[in-house]
């Protein structure tokens, strides 16, 4: 048995053999889906030194839609902390870069805005008038200045001491759970969907930064 298969037992066996199956069946997506829970299960998610970006730039190869690459890199480019790798490792957990997601609890389109969220953020990037959150120029240039000012939220709470973490999974935390939550607990709140939403992000970035960890 392989180092890696006796830190994760069995579970780390079939997620790795379902890796090599999704990206044999071109199914790109799921295979860094997949990718993300095998490095999670495994316990190699990268930990960043705190203030570092998340990620970096869309490697050539990430398995985004061609469609959505521009205006991933483009939403990824507003502010240091949030990187084009992030967001679209936040598009495949959020959606799997559906635009016609729509979830039990009503978040809508590729990047899951709430109804009540979206009009904060709402924004006509493609110019045709709407400013839609089924609309993927328009969602996932909101996504990222809503992550953009969730950093910067969480960056000034860490530099006045009232909250402890890394301002790129804060930003997370918080898309995921609020900031208003964030900032109670004083970092990443012990919620359990937070806490793996905020780790599979964290561990699919790298799959979008260098697909090479497929």
């Amino acid at each position: 048995m392989t180092g890696l298969a006796a830190h994760g037992g069995w579970s780390v066996v079939v997620l790795a053999g379902g890796v090599v199956l999704a990206v044999w069946l071109r199914r790109l997506v799921l295979a860094a889906v997949l990718a993300a829970a095998l490095v999670v299960v495994a316990g190699l998610v990268p930990v960043l030194r705190p203030g570092s970006p998340a990620g970096g730039p869309l490697a050539a190869g990430a398995p985004v839609p061609a469609a959505y690459r521009p205006w991933i890199v483009r939403a990824g480019s507003q502010c240091p902390d949030i990187t084009p790798a992030l967001l679209a490792a936040q598009l495949a957990q959020e959606s799997g870069f559906n635009p016609a997601a729509r979830s039990a609890v009503g978040a809508m389109g590729i990047a899951q805005f709430m109804p009540d969220t979206w009009p904060s953020w709402a924004m006509d990037a493609d110019g045709d008038g709407v400013a839609s959150a089924w609309s993927p120029p328009d969602a996932i240039t909101a996504q990222g200045r809503f992550m953009c000012a969730l950093a910067a939220a969480a960056r000034a709470g860490r530099n006045a001491g009232r909250i402890r973490g890394d301002v790129p999974a804060l930003a997370l935390a918080g898309y995921n759970a609020g900031p208003g939550a964030v900032q109670a607990a004083g970092g990443i709140p012990a919620i359990s969907e937070t806490r793996t939403y905020v780790s599979r992000i964290t561990a699919l970035t790298a799959v979008y930064a260098d697909p090479s960890h497929l």
